[in-house]
């Protein structure tokens, strides 16, 4: 395929190099702040050139580039984060348009997988009360967002499927926390931190389950067999389509 890229950021930069890897062409990449970019701005006529568009940029963009592609008639894939109280007037937008649209809060096939696990977890734990919940994520210094969209898709898994936590605490707790509630931490620091566990604490004995991302890598693969996979389909489309979960 030939696919516009818009944001050229380090996860930007990572998709046109596994791509590339996987026979695709870039011949249009967007970002105002990087010179090696093709483009400073994007527009539907920017787009006649290319088969599908992947969008790592800002969460605010992200209805604008929606709009821009329905437009012009290109399928879309979401990586960007930070928009997700948007997503009821997305999916009208998208319907509308009859483009095809696929979102993720993490592209990591990896990621996606301890997504299912600790589904299939907190639906063990509703059963048994004496065990706690809680989460942490650790990400590297440079992430713009706090908690990231991969914290906040753990913290509705929890929620959903374990009664007696009916709220999430993500900001500094300085009170008892409440028996409903799971406090979610998240760090930053470092160069390359990925990292994102989640506690099941019971008076006996602990389970924790942890993702650690070595690079960036199993999130560009993702997104990328993701556009693989949506390249002919039009509708609304989230990662667990993509996976068949």
């Amino acid at each position: 395929m030939k696919i516009a890229l818009i944001g050229y950021g380090k996860m930007g930069q990572a998709v046109k190099r596994i791509g590339e890897e996987r026979g695709h062409e870039f011949p249009v990449v967007v970002d105002h702040n990087v010179k090696e970019a093709t483009h400073k701005h994007v527009d539907a006529k920017v787009l006649d050139v290319v088969d599908m568009v992947v969008d790592f940029s800002l969460g605010e963009s992200v209805l604008k580039h929606i709009g821009i592609c329905a437009e012009a008639g290109k399928n879309l894939i979401v990586g960007t984060t930070g928009w997700y109280e948007k997503l009821d007037e997305v999916k009208k937008m998208v319907e509308k348009s009859k483009i095809g649209f696929l979102w993720s809060s993490n592209f990591s096939i990896g990621v996606n997988l301890y997504f299912k696990i600790i589904e299939d977890a907190a639906k063990l734990m509703n059963d048994f009360d004496e065990y706690d919940v809680w989460g942490y994520e650790i990400h590297h210094s440079n992430k713009a967002d706090s908690p990231s969209g991969t914290a906040k898709t753990l913290e509705k898994i929890l929620l959903k499927n374990i009664e007696r936590k009916t709220a999430v605490v993500e900001e500094r707790l300085d009170r008892k926390r409440e028996p409903n509630e799971i406090h979610f931490a998240s760090v930053r620091g470092g160069v390359a931190n990925f990292n994102h566990t989640v506690g099941f604490d019971a008076p006996a004995d602990t389970i924790t389950i942890s993702h650690v991302a070595r690079n960036r890598d199993g999130y560009a693969l993702g997104a990328v067999k993701a556009a693989e996979w949506l390249k002919d389909k039009k509708g609304y489309f989230e990662m667990k389509d993509f996976l068949k979960f």
